[in-house]
C-alpha cells in the first residue's frame, strides 16, 4: 500500500512549478471541453486567415525597418512566449484536477522535464486539459503515464484525440484483465447447431455508433489500438464475467460452448489514456451489443 504525505496535490504541484520552472503556478477557471475548431464557420477571407496566421508565426510581410536577423529573432521570441503561455496554462489547469491525497513518491524529474519540453506547443484547449489531467494523475500516483504515451499523445492530431474520444464512448474494462476494449460481435465454432441455424457469427457496425473503420485504422497507426482483432479464449457454459462500462458494470454469463468473442484491445498507451477521456457510453452501443449478444450470453 503506498504511504500517503500530508501535501495535498496541488501543494506538490505548486513545488514543481516553483522548483523547475522558477514561476509560480495561479489558479483559473477552466473552460469546458468544447470543440475549439472553427474554421467551417469562418467566413473570414483567405487573404485575411494568412495575414492572421503570418503574424502569429512571427513572419508577417516584411517590415522595411527590420532587418532578416532582427526579423528572426522576432519570430523566436513570439515562440518562446507562446510556448510558455501554454505551459503556465496547462500547469494552471493541473492545478485544478489535482486530488488531496497523493503518494509519497515523488514525481521522477527526468519525467517532468520530459512532460514540459512536450507540452510547449500545445495550444488546442481540449488538448491542454488532457495534458493537465496527465500531469495531476502523475503527481497522485508517480509512474502511471509511461515516457511512450506522453510521445504518442504529443504527435496526436486534434482529429485523432476526437477519435480517441469516440472509442472510449464504446469502451469497457473487465475485472480479470484492466487493458480497454471494444467488443463488436462473436464467431460460433462449426457444430450441430451452426449446421441447423446457418448462423456461425454476428458482427456490429461501429459506424452507426460513430467509430468508423478509418478512425478504427488511424488509432492503430499511432499505437492506441493493436493492429488486429482480437478473440477471446472459447467460453464454457456457465461462465461468468463482467464488463464495466464507465460507471455501468454489465454481468453476463455463457450460455453455450464454441463461442468465441471479438473485439479491439487498447495497447499499453491506449490503456493509460482511456481513463482521462471520461466519455460517456454511447447508450444505443450498449443495447445493440447486449441484443447482438442475447443468444450466446445471458445478461443481468
Amino acid at each position: 500500500m503506498s504511504k500517503v504525505t500530508p501535501a495535498s496535490g496541488q501543494q506538490r504541484l505548486l513545488r514543481l512549478a516553483r522548483y523547475h520552472l522558477g514561476a509560480p503556478v495561479t489558479n483559473r477557471t477552466s473552460a469546458p471541453l468544447t470543440d475549439t475548431n472553427h474554421e467551417n464557420a469562418d467566413n473570414t477571407p483567405g487573404s485575411a486567415k494568412h495575414q492572421q496566421l503570418a503574424a502569429r508565426s512571427g513572419a508577417p510581410e516584411p517590415v522595411a525597418e527590420l532587418s532578416l536577423a532582427q526579423r528572426v529573432n522576432r519570430r523566436l521570441q513570439m515562440q518562446r512566449e507562446r510556448q510558455q503561455q501554454n505551459l503556465e496554462k496547462i500547469m494552471a489547469l493541473a492545478l485544478e484536477y489535482c486530488p488531496e491525497r497523493v503518494s509519497a513518491q515523488e514525481v521522477d524529474p527526468d519525467w517532468f522535464a520530459q512532460y514540459c519540453e512536450l507540452v510547449l506547443d500545445i495550444s488546442n484547449d481540449n488538448m491542454q486539459q488532457l495534458w493537465a489531467k496527465i500531469l495531476a494523475g502523475e503527481i497522485a500516483t508517480p509512474g502511471r503515464f509511461s515516457l511512450k504515451t506522453l510521445q504518442t499523445l504529443q504527435q496526436m492530431s486534434h482529429k485523432e484525440a476526437q477519435s480517441l474520444q469516440l472509442a472510449a464512448s464504446l469502451s469497457c474494462r473487465n475485472r480479470q484483465e484492466q487493458s480497454g476494449r471494444i467488443y463488436f460481435g462473436y464467431i460460433r465454432k462449426p457444430s450441430l447447431w451452426q449446421l441447423l441455424t446457418g448462423r456461425s457469427m454476428a458482427l456490429l457496425n461501429l459506424s452507426q455508433f460513430g467509430l468508423s473503420y478509418p478512425q478504427i485504422l488511424n488509432l492503430v497507426d499511432i499505437g492506441i489500438l493493436h493492429s488486429v482483432e482480437i478473440e477471446s479464449g472459447e467460453l464454457q457454459p456457465g461462465q461468468a464475467f463482467s464488463w464495466q462500462f464507465q460507471s455501468q458494470t454489465l454481468e453476463c454469463t455463457a450460455l453455450q460452448r464454441g463461442v468465441v468473442l471479438q473485439y479491439y484491445k487498447y495497447t499499453a498507451v491506449g490503456t493509460e489514456l482511456l481513463p482521462l477521456l471520461n466519455s460517456p457510453t454511447h447508450s444505443g452501443y450498449l443495447a445493440a451489443l447486449q441484443q447482438q449478444l442475447a443468444g450466446v450470453l445471458q445478461f443481468k
